[in-house]
């Protein structure tokens, strides 16, 4: 067995003669690599580490050192004249021995590695060429073991106090050198970071609108080679722009995508808008700017286009790509997106402005889609801008009409085809407008869709109509109730307050819940079935009546009268006003009747104008019908007359 003992200063020749000539006293040789000059270690973290290895084993006269990394980064850096292949191609060795863990935990010192190992250790130590061994951990100034260094010896050896202790100096030198480039690491991706989230939106990756509109202005500003019109004075404002020039910009809205975050929650909207982007980064190409612009709004800059017709179909690709189903908690979401495109062809123009164009183009096309699967992207021109400004206008004149006393409800009588009695109303919200008089909902409901005030509206309906059924039903006989028919928007019927909301107005005015019918529209029903189910259901368990209305308007399941939890069913009056003329109309509105007199639901024909359109649904069964045979929808007073006098 050989005994280590640093006596005076033997001159040993190291691994690498450039590193180290002569050996020092301990204390010098501690010194050179103490923390103090860990700035002196220059170069990649690897070389560092390699140099103070060499170091370690010329001065130790170990045959070998290697320090080894045990946190995420665990390489292994080795040095010394019999330096073992596996330092380099299998440090998992050293960690089936189980002597790292023991580093880890304190200073090891082994004379005879193999003595000191359990039976099961030591045919993974076998092929290390450890003899002897003296380790200590890498511990951090934050108490973190971050790896271990060790001196080894393929022999049997006895190391000293000195050893050891010199040992520690390197281990100082190892981790002060390791937090020095951690640090300098850190603050370089902190600054790389902070210049990405700058330019870049946090959720997608994708670039944020300020890089959008500085690429967009840049490909405005380059020059332009087009030719100006040869009659200046009738000039239209458009230029013959060469088709290497024509800049295109896509606005693109998510339709509905609130009432995925409300139905999924939103870590899973977050999920799914991180998807659209990628799928229209992948669609766009290299060479064009995709950008989030927030919320579940994107755009697309193509700098370059060869023609209108080329954006047009473009903008039709990332239509049909975004409305690829994607898979959710095991269930298919599909979404439809709405496209708007600006095009570079006016004579001035600033990056702002074709932005917004192609921002009202958009909700021009997602007002077309009218809530189905979408419409064709719409291609921005001075009406749209026209059309824009005169809606922002009615979208003023509609948030001080909440709060002036400018809406009233009008009421269509319910009328039995048994009885003929009047045994409810459907309320029907008018606008008495300051300067345009009277307007009905077609004239400015769907510009309330478009903001959060269609639920306040909403619930000045509710209210109101609950109020009035009230007054109405103390004019009857004892026993007597008289319904009234509310209808639901869609931003109603996801709104997590409106269940809440439909029980205190009831409880409010004293109603029997069963005098008050919820309209919902079959189309708010098919965007969502699990969630109109649910929401049915709610509202079915407060004792109110549910009608899904218009139906026969759209796809009309016939499955939903069975599925859906109902009281009861309107039949569209664009079927009811067929089936004197046509043949397929009278079939599908008798089908419909005798379904739902079969699952026990009323069934209301809409529109009646004629006696001969009265006659036939008497004849097969239907329950109720409203329309211009019996009277127009009327004001309060108008109902009330009709309650006392019974026209029918």
């Amino acid at each position: 067995m050989v005994t280590r003992v640093t006596v005076g200063r033997p001159t040993v020749m190291a691994a690498d003669s450039s590193l180290v000539a002569d050996r020092p006293p301990v204390g010098d040789a501690v010194d050179a690599v103490a923390p103090s000059g860990a700035s002196a270690f220059y170069g990649p973290l690897a070389a560092a580490m390699e140099r103070i290895v060499g170091l370690a084993a010329t001065a130790l006269r170990a045959p070998f050192a290697f320090i080894l990394l045990t946190g995420d980064d665990r390489r292994c850096f080795a040095a010394g004249p019999q330096m073992p292949d596996w330092t380099s191609h299998d440090t998992g060795a050293l960690w089936r021995s189980g002597i790292v863990e023991r580093i880890i935990g304190g200073r090891v010192e082994m004379r005879d590695v193999m003595a000191e190992l359990s039976p099961e250790q030591r045919a993974a130590a076998a092929g290390l060429a450890i003899g002897s061994l003296l380790g200590v951990p890498l511990t951090s100034t934050a108490g973190d073991v971050i790896g271990i260094i060790c001196a080894a010896d393929p022999s049997p050896t006895v190391w000293n106090e000195d050893d050891a202790e010199m040992l520690r100096g390197f281990a100082s030198a190892a981790v002060s050198d390791w937090e020095l480039r951690r640090a300098v690491a850190e603050h370089e991706a902190n600054e790389r970071r902070l210049q990405f989230d700058a330019s870049h939106d946090a959720l997608t990756g994708l670039a944020n609108r300020a890089v959008l509109l500085a690429r967009l202005r840049a490909a405005l500003d380059r020059p332009s080679a087009a030719v100006q019109p040869a009659s200046p004075p009738h000039w239209d404002g458009v230029l013959d722009v060469p088709a290497e020039e024509l800049v295109a910009v896509f606005f693109l809205d998510v339709n509905d995508f609130r009432s995925v975050n409300e139905r999924f929650g939103h870590h899973i909207g977050d999920q799914l808008l991180a998807t659209l982007g990628r799928r229209l980064q992948q669609s766009a190409g290299a060479g064009a700017v995709v950008a989030r612009l927030g919320g579940d709004e994107f755009a697309v800059l193509i700098e370059k286009l060869e023609g209108a017709d080329v954006a047009e179909e473009m903008a039709e690709r990332f239509r049909v790509v975004l409305a690829q189903p994607t898979t959710v908690g095991g269930e298919s979401v599909s979404l439809s997106v709405s496209v708007g495109i600006a095009l570079s062809t006016t004579a001035v123009e600033l990056a702002e402005h074709v932005l917004r164009g192609a921002d009202l183009a958009m909700a021009r096309a997602k007002r077309d889609a009218r809530g189905e699967s979408g419409s064709r992207p719409v291609v921005f021109d001075w009406t749209i801008a026209a059309e824009a400004r005169s809606r922002r206008r009615l979208q003023d004149e509609l948030r001080r009409a909440v709060h002036g006393d400018e809406f009233l409800l009008h009421y269509l009588p319910l009328i039995s085809l048994e009885t003929g009695q009047i045994t409810g109303v459907e309320a029907l919200l008018r606008w008495q407008h300051p300067t345009r008089g009277l307007l009905s909902p077609f004239d400015f409901l769907v510009v309330a869709e478009e903001l959060d005030i269609i639920n306040d509206i909403g619930h000045w309906v509710l209210r109101h109509a609950c109020q009035q059924v009230s007054s109405w039903t103390a004019m009857l006989p004892a026993g007597e109730i008289l319904t009234v028919a509310v209808n639901l928007s869609a931003r109603q019927f996801v709104s997590t307050e409106f269940l809440d909301d439909v029980g205190r107005v009831v409880s409010e005015f004293g109603l029997p819940p069963a005098s008050l019918a919820l309209e919902v529209n079959e189309r708010v029903v098919a965007r969502d079935m699990a969630r109109a189910m649910g929401v049915l259901t709610g509202l079915r368990s407060l004792g109110t009546r549910v009608h899904l209305d218009d139906f026969g308007s759209g796809n009309s399941p016939i499955g939903y009268l069975q599925r859906l939890p109902l009281d009861g069913v309107k039949i569209d009056h664009t079927l009811v006003n067929r089936m004197d003329r046509d043949e397929k109309a009278l079939r599908l509105v008798r089908s419909v009747v005798g379904l739902a007199r079969e699952f026990g639901l009323d069934v209301v024909a809409e529109g009646i104008t004629s006696a001969g359109h009265l006659k036939v649904l008497q004849e097969i069964g239907c329950t109720h019908g409203q329309g211009p045979l019996f009277s127009p929808a009327v004001d309060a007073d108008g109902v009330t007359a009709m309650l006392q006098q019974r026209p029918w």
